[in-house]
């Protein structure tokens, strides 16, 4: 068997690091990848300095960022562009790393179990979506429901939000938006060379 790719993802908060990580343990995806425990960074401050970090130690051969796109505001696209440009002297290139939802992950989430396009960054707007399509009164993102809405994904309802997600736009620019699918296509797919395409438009010459 080829050498598994090792990827890291660094999500952004509570509610990507254990949606990533049931993601990346369905039996879809591809045995010819290994991925590293999911980093939590408790906030989009955190997104710069420890993606330079992780990209510097060579431990993986992909890292990439799980975050909002919210509403596609200034720090978002402010973030993307510096890792663009501090690590790979592009900014123009950092998006080439980031799996986003816009305006929020909640998006994908609920798209397990339903229709739905999510307008705000709002948790109290976005709890009646949260209410009709899983059940969860009041959704404030507590740990505990957090953890009920990813006890609920499944590999059957994982195929309905491909399908739903497919719908939406790609432009982070555009709410509700996301390329979530890109990465999921080639986290199922056995051929790896995504990755060293990726790192050959990355790579700072």
């Amino acid at each position: 068997m080829m050498n598994r790719k090792r990827i890291l993802i660094l999500a952004e908060g509570f509610e990507e690091k254990p949606y990533i990580e049931k993601i990346i343990h369905l039996p879809y995806i591809s045995s010819n990848y290994y991925f590293s425990d999911v980093i939590n960074l408790k906030g989009n401050g955190q997104i710069l300095s420890r993606y330079q970090y992780e990209f510097q130690t060579n431990k993986h051969d992909m890292v990439l960022v799980f975050a909002d796109a919210d509403n596609g505001s200034l720090q978002f696209i402010d973030i993307i562009e510096k890792i663009g440009e501090r690590i790979f002297g592009d900014k123009t290139k950092g998006k080439l790393v980031f799996i986003f939802v816009n305006p929020v992950t909640l998006q994908v989430v609920l798209s397990h179990f339903g229709d739905v396009e999510l307008k705000s960054k709002s948790k109290k707007k976005n709890s009646v979506f949260v209410k009709e399509l899983v059940g969860i009164d009041n959704y404030d993102a507590k740990e505990e429901q957090i953890k009920e809405i990813i006890s609920k994904i499944n590999s059957n309802n994982y195929l309905d939000m491909k399908k739903r997600i497919e719908k939406l736009s790609k432009d982070y620019h555009i709410v509700p938006s996301s390329n979530i699918l890109e990465f999921l296509s080639y986290f199922e797919n056995d051929d790896t060379s995504w990755i060293d395409d990726i790192n050959n438009q990355i790579a700072y010459i």
